[in-house]
C-alpha cells in the first residue's frame, strides 16, 4: 500500500471525524461526477454503491444538505459535545464507512475496503479529538472569539474531504510504471 493510498481514507476520516456529515458528502459528489473512472463500467457491489447509491441526485442532495445543515449547527451553543460517547461513535462509525466505500470504489478488493474501513475510522477519532483539542487551545490562547476558530476548522475539514476524493491512488505507482516503459530506474539522481 503506498502512501495515498493509506492518506486517503485517513484524510477522508479525519474530516468526519471534524464534521460527520462531510466524508459521505465529498464522496456522493465525487462519485456523482464520475471521478477518475468516467466512461469506465464497474462491476458488482463497488458499481451499485458509486452508479446507484452515492451517485444518486436524491442521495447526494441529502448528504449534501446534511453536511451544510452541520457546518451552520457546530456554531450553535446548544450542539453537543463531539466527544461525546454517542457523537463520537457515530463519527468513528461514519468515518469507516467513508473510508470503507473509498477503498471498495477503487475496484481493488475486499481487503482495500477493509483497510479504508480502518484508517477512516483512525482518522475520525483524531479528526473528532485533534480538531476538538486544537480549537479549544487556539480559542484559549487568543484574543479570536471561537466562532473564527470553527471557520478554520471547517476549511480544514473541507480541505481534508476535497484532498480525499480528488487524489487518486494511481499517484502511488504512476513513476513506478513511467521508469518500467522506459526501463530506467524509479530514483535515478
Amino acid at each position: 500500500m503506498g502512501a495515498i493510498t493509506v492518506l486517503r481514507p485517513l484524510a477522508l476520516g479525519m474530516a468526519t471525524g471534524m464534521r460527520s456529515q462531510l466524508g459521505l458528502a465529498a464522496l456522493a459528489v465525487a462519485m456523482s461526477r464520475g471521478g477518475k473512472k468516467k466512461g469506465k463500467k464497474g462491476r458488482g457491489f463497488s458499481s451499485m454503491v458509486q452508479g446507484q447509491v452515492l451517485s444518486s441526485p436524491l442521495v447526494r442532495k441529502s448528504l449534501v444538505a446534511t453536511a451544510a445543515t452541520e457546518l451552520v449547527a457546530d456554531k450553535l451553543p446548544s450542539t453537543p459535545s463531539r466527544l461525546n460517547r454517542g457523537p463520537l461513535l457515530a463519527r468513528l462509525a461514519l468515518g469507516g464507512l467513508a473510508g470503507g466505500l473509498l477503498g471498495w470504489s477503487d475496484d481493488r478488493g475486499f481487503g482495500r475496503a477493509v483497510a479504508g474501513a480502518a484508517l477512516g475510522a483512525a482518522g475520525a477519532g483524531l479528526g473528532a479529538y485533534g480538531g476538538y483539542h486544537l480549537r479549544a487551545a487556539l480559542d484559549q490562547r487568543t484574543d479570536l472569539p471561537d466562532r473564527y476558530w470553527a471557520l478554520a476548522e471547517d476549511l480544514t475539514a473541507v480541505s481534508l474531504a476535497a484532498f480525499a476524493v480528488a487524489v487518486t491512488d494511481d499517484a502511488d505507482t504512476e513513476p513506478v510504471v513511467a521508469a518500467v516503459h522506459e526501463r530506467e530506474p524509479v530514483f535515478a539522481g
